[in-house]
């Protein structure tokens, strides 16, 4: 088998020469970071054609890595992480798929919460649900404690109606621990055929046990965008960035617009996790007329990039106020950071997520997955980045403390040299906070944040706004 190492030495050395100013340091020549990872793999696995397979796809997937990621990476690094999952096992006696994703997975999350090995069946499952429908249980879900934690509950889905909640942590699917499995795989023993049963065990916070709840799939069909007029405000409800979401947004205004004349609108993208870096530049660019949208800043000249607002602009000139929350993230912050910093929009909710990285998708090969890496942060028109920080709200609306919801930002990843990263623990202070039941509620409005919107809206300024319903004199801004 042709040796991988030099190949790897190589491109640290590379790397170096890109990534000037970072602290971490090559590989010393004659040092084989490879070496101990595949030999102690080799221990663990039962020998044959599955093992060589994946002995060799070790060094494809780490090439990869030292070529694309974001930043500069140590290999001896990622061989030392995968290799303490690997020692414990007992010798030759575990499935060679199981371990090598066990193993590298834990590599790749010594870099960031988002680069994953994703196996065949998953990267094939991912692939086929990314249409406008799938059979599930309606839930979105993250990373969490050693578990799956539950982001937000799709409403009127099985997961819903059965009472899961946010912030609940998922440790069992039918019986099978999750602990230490992916996001993707934990999703597709979720996903399957609607009207067939699963059961998900739940540890909930301030509950002494878990407990388990018996579900059925259902056909879950995905509504990017929806709109409404609320008397003369025109609200876009974006929940995801994937398919041709800006085509459809472009649609919505037309049709908003051909039987009405709004005085404002409203771009709502609470829980929206994100998607597609093209449809969120798209979108912020049909709002803009002119600015800096997004940079982006890899190693790769590919992932050096930055998109600049044309002249054409849609509803120009109508006031704009962006919602977001906790749960808006990535794709929604990019949009919110490039109205925000441009002067178009003002921003209402909570401090969202916080996940400023792009990842692309790498597959290596018939039938042996996907690689998903970080290969670039995004920055903002005033050159932040949103990565651990968020985007602040101009105006943020305080909940009552029963429904206030944890913010679990992303775990802190590698950052290049010239992105200004703020301290994780001192956001920007929004210009004004409101409590959202001293919002009144507007005619047929049920929403107590989108009843904030039309107040402010519908005030005669900013300024206004925040005497009447802030109770308090307005922070240096």
């Amino acid at each position: 088998m042709k040796r991988p190492f030099p190949i790897l030495r190589a491109l640290t050395a590379t790397c170096l020469l890109v990534a000037a100013g970072t602290s971490v340091a090559a590989t010393p020549a004659g040092d084989d970071p490879l070496a101990p990872l595949q030999s102690a793999y080799l221990r663990s696995v039962p020998p044959g054609e599955q093992a060589d397979l994946y002995q060799a796809l070790f060094e494809t997937v780490l090439a990869r890595v030292q070529r694309s990621y974001a930043t500069e990476v140590d290999p001896s690094a990622l061989s030392a992480a995968a290799i303490k999952v690997l020692e414990p096992l007992p010798p030759g006696a575990g499935d060679p798929a199981e371990v090598f994703r066990s193993a590298i997975n834990a590599a790749l999350a010594t870099l960031d919460p988002n680069s994953r090995y994703v196996d065949t069946r998953s990267y094939t499952s991912e692939r086929s649900d990314s249409g406008a429908s799938f059979g599930g249980l309606g839930i979105e879900i993250e990373p969490g404690d050693g578990a799956i934690r539950v982001v937000t509950p799709i409403a009127g889905g099985p997961a819903a109606r059965a009472g899961l909640l946010a912030g609940d942590l998922i440790v069992r699917i039918d019986d099978q621990p999750l602990a230490g499995i992916s996001v993707s795989d934990a999703s597709s023993r979720m996903r399957g055929q609607p009207g067939t049963p699963v059961s998900v065990t739940i540890r909930r916070a301030g509950m002494g046990q878990d407990f388990t709840v018996s579900l059925t799939r259902e056909t879950i069909r995905r509504q990017a965008l929806s709109w409404s007029m609320e008397g003369d405000v025109l609200v876009l409800r974006l929940r995801t960035f994937s398919g041709s979401v800006a085509a459809a947004v472009e649609q919505a205004i037309g049709e908003a617009t051909a039987g009405n004349t709004p005085k404002a609108v409203v771009l709502d993208m609470r829980g929206n996790p994100g998607g597609l870096l093209r449809e969120a530049v798209t979108i912020a660019d049909a709002f803009l007329s002119s600015g800096d949208i997004v940079t982006l800043r890899g190693r790769t000249a590919s992932n050096q990039r930055m998109w600049k607002a044309d002249a054409a602009e849609l509803l120009a000139g109508l006031p704009m106020l962006v919602l977001i929350d906790a749960r808006s993230a990535s794709a929604a912050e990019l949009v919110a950071a490039a109205l925000q910093e441009n002067g178009r929009a003002k921003v209402m909710g909570q401090r969202s997520y916080g996940k400023g990285t792009v990842q692309s998708t790498y597959s290596l090969g018939d039938q042996q997955g996907a690689l998903k890496l970080t290969t670039a942060f995004y920055l903002g028109p005033s050159g932040r980045s949103v990565q651990r920080v968020g985007v602040a709200p101009d105006i943020e609306i305080v909940t009552p403390a029963s429904t206030q919801e944890v913010r679990r930002a992303p775990a802190p990843a590698q950052v290049p040299a010239g992105v200004v990263l703020s301290d994780a623990n001192k956001p920007q202070t929004p210009a004004a906070r409101v409590a959202q039941e001293r919002c009144a509620l507007q005619p047929k409005v049920a929403d107590p944040v989108l009843s904030c919107a039309m107040a402010y809206l519908h005030a005669p300024d900013f300024e206004a706004f925040v005497r009447e319903f802030a109770g308090a004199s307005l922070p240096a801004r």
